[in-house]
């Protein structure tokens, strides 16, 4: 138990005492929590600005341009005369859009035939294009259901019926386990489990190649240094996990005690791979440039930028090593789809399997790198 308690104590004083230690663990943190959330606060684009070319000049062409900056999504910001000024101001990223009402507009929409309408949308800001259709798209088919249903009346058909020919079914848009629909409440409860991770693993991963040679049992270093990790993360994590979110109005529909049951693997799985880490490459220098250089395909292979349906299997069978990958799909659902722990029971056993296999790797560097002694501490 004397080697648990010193092994403690050392990566403690490891984490604290290293100031560049001190900046990843800490810090960085707290720099990552204020930043990183701050692009999305609002959760959608609002107001994406689109040029007008309204060729036909009718009372038909100024409904749909009003409809189409009544909504929330785009706005008219310029009224060009022509397709050479608007793509000009395209070009200059003042809009990120441009509508274009053709000439007899009116006329044709009176005679009851089509009378296209084109929308030219920048494609090289996926945001800002989805936004620029949506934006036009929902006022467009609502200017053309008017209009055939105005031509029913006018044929003597009954408003009612009229109304049900154009407009059989009323379709109600629930978006479940993301109210705002938003790309904040989609992004941010995976992007803080990687946050996390990224800095656990450059952190202690740094306190694990500057560490000096102890004789202590190589079983209770391990656990000695897991129970170091729990107690500074016991404090850290539920700030990332379960304050932040409800700060930045995530939805959490979850329970604490099961957050916490799944966090557990995931901070010792994490800390181990660490370890694993620091023995394979050994010079604190190199451990930065390989974890910097890893970040992007962990975020990647994580599953929700990439979808796991799209990831190859060989990659994907690779993400189920990386804890962030079990972690972010358990915690998820815990917390933003209510889950209960038998629901992410394969999840928690997946992270404790992580743990099983770098603590076991953990224990071989250790029994490897042990000095040799005329005395083992035979009772720990």
């Amino acid at each position: 138990m004397s080697d648990f308690l010193n092994a403690l104590r050392a990566e403690i004083h490891g984490i604290f005492a290293d100031r560049q230690v001190r900046l990843i663990i800490l810090v960085a943190l707290v720099i990552y929590a204020l930043v990183y959330p701050y692009p999305y606060r609002a959760e959608l684009l609002r107001d994406v600005p689109v040029v007008l070319v309204d060729l036909d000049r009718s009372t038909s062409s100024a409904d749909l341009a009003r409809q189409v900056t009544a909504s929330e999504a785009v706005t008219l910001s310029h009224d060009a005369p022509d397709m050479v000024a608007a793509i000009r101001l395209v070009q200059e990223r003042r809009a990120y859009g441009v509508l274009l009402i053709p000439e007899g507009f009116e006329r044709a929409l009176l005679r009851g035939s089509q009378s296209p309408v084109a929308l030219y949308a920048d494609a090289s800001y996926f945001l800002m294009y989805q936004r620029v259709m949506q934006g036009a798209a929902v006022p467009l088919r609502q200017l053309g259901a008017e209009v055939e249903m105005g031509r029913l009346i006018a044929q003597g058909t009954a408003p009612d019926v009229a109304f049900a020919q154009v407009s059989p079914a009323a379709l109600v848009e629930v978006p479940l386990f993301n109210p705002a629909a938003g790309y904040a409440t989609y992004v941010l409860p995976a992007a803080f489990v990687l946050i996390l991770q990224q800095t656990m693993l450059m952190g202690l991963a740094l306190v694990a190649t500057r560490r000096e040679a102890d004789n202590g049992h190589p079983v209770w270093r391990v656990l000695g240094r897991m129970g170091a990790w729990v107690a500074l993360y016991a404090l850290l994590l539920p700030v990332y996990l379960i304050v932040l979110p409800g700060l930045y109005g995530l939805p959490n529909l979850g329970n604490v005690p099961t957050v916490l049951m799944l966090s557990l693997p995931f901070v010792l799985a994490t800390g181990l791979l660490a370890q694993c880490i620091a023995a394979l490459f050994k010079r604190g220098e190199v451990v930065q440039v390989v974890l910097l250089a890893v970040g992007l395909p962990f975020f990647f292979l994580s599953g929700f930028a990439w979808p796991v349906e799209a990831i190859p299997p060989h990659l994907n069978w690779l993400a189920q090593i990386i804890p962030s990958t079990a972690a972010i799909d358990g915690l998820v659902r815990v917390s933003q789809m209510g889950a209960a722990l038998p629901e992410i029971a394969d999840r928690l056993w997946h992270l404790w399997a992580l743990v099983a296999i770098f603590a076991s790797l953990a224990v071989s560097v250790e029994l490897l790198a042990r000095p040799s002694t005329n005395a083992d501490h035979q009772d720990g």
